[in-house]
């Protein structure tokens, strides 16, 4: 009996992020035609200073792996607020750096989910409190009056909480 052979690939919306395995045949997939729209709720960042906080390339996976099952970019409303611990990712890298002496590993992917339609927003409630000026924050991501205010606007307006932290 040979072993399963596993198939990781590069994402087709996010190429850098966001690696997926090749799941053939699933039991459950979502459907092509409808439209899809979610926020991530974003509040930790176990990773070091000096990494990525892996629950943004969660997103990144999110449009890579509908992408890879026929999900149009397009049927698929991103949004993210970052709040708590995770306020950090969205400095620019200027700040990120006056900070904590290294330059924002997260740049790149918010850009690059910024390029690709996802709708970033950071807690001002949380971002404040950390002490952060707004002038460091990312032009990326925008601003919002809190996290409890994005999600519940967010959830009215029929987007589903998808929260891994």
């Amino acid at each position: 009996m040979k072993a399963q052979e596993v198939n990781i690939k590069e994402g087709s919306i996010i190429e850098n992020f966001g690696k997926v395995y090749q799941v053939e045949n699933p039991d459950l997939s979502l459907k092509k035609d409808t439209k899809y729209q979610v926020i991530f709720d974003i509040y930790t960042d176990k990773s070091k200073k000096n990494k990525k906080n892996p629950l943004l390339n969660t997103v990144a996976r999110y449009l890579n792996i509908h992408a890879q099952q026929g999900i149009l970019l397009e049927n698929m409303n991103v949004v993210v607020i970052l709040h708590g611990a995770a306020t950090k990712n969205v400095l620019n890298d200027t700040a990120y750096q006056k900070h904590f002496e290294i330059k924002n590993p997260n740049t790149q992917l918010i850009n690059e989910l910024n390029k690709a339609n996802v709708k970033l927003y950071v807690c001002g409630q949380s971002y404040l409190a950390n002490g952060f000026k707004i002038d460091e924050k990312s032009s990326d991501v925008k601003l919002a009056l809190s996290a409890l205010t994005a999600l519940v606007e967010f959830q009215h307006n029929g987007y589903q909480i998808i929260n891994f932290n």
